[in-house]
């Protein structure tokens, strides 16, 4: 929310700038040149530096979401297995049940 107040305020700024400059110069570029207000200038440049910047925030946040997916999978992986150890150490430590086998006595038989 922080970021979009900066972005909002920069905007605005630019946008002023560019109103209170509307006077054509000519601009040169290496061997190009053309006329433009140093207000359009300014503005198209800071334009184009936000597209610049959220390309680059959204590259940086695609690798996040990524390694994030990864660790997550990973940790359900050491869950499963976790579980998987609980149980098999439950299965070791409970005793054997003894079956009850039955003896004949004396006085049944014949």
């Amino acid at each position: 929310m922080l970021r979009l107040l900066f972005i909002v305020i920069f905007l605005a700024a630019l946008i002023v700038f560019a109103l209170s400059n509307t006077d054509l110069e000519p601009i040169w570029l290496i061997s190009f040149g053309w006329h433009l207000s140093v207000g359009t200038l300014a503005l198209g440049i800071g334009v184009a530096g936000l597209i610049f910047g959220f390309l680059t925030g959204w590259v940086g946040e695609l690798r996040q979401r990524s390694r994030a997916r990864r660790s997550e999978a990973h940790v359900r992986t050491l869950e499963s297995q976790l579980v998987e150890l609980h149980q098999r150490l439950d299965r070791l430590q409970t005793p054997p049940v003894a079956t009850a086998t039955t003896v004949p006595s004396s006085e049944n038989r014949i």
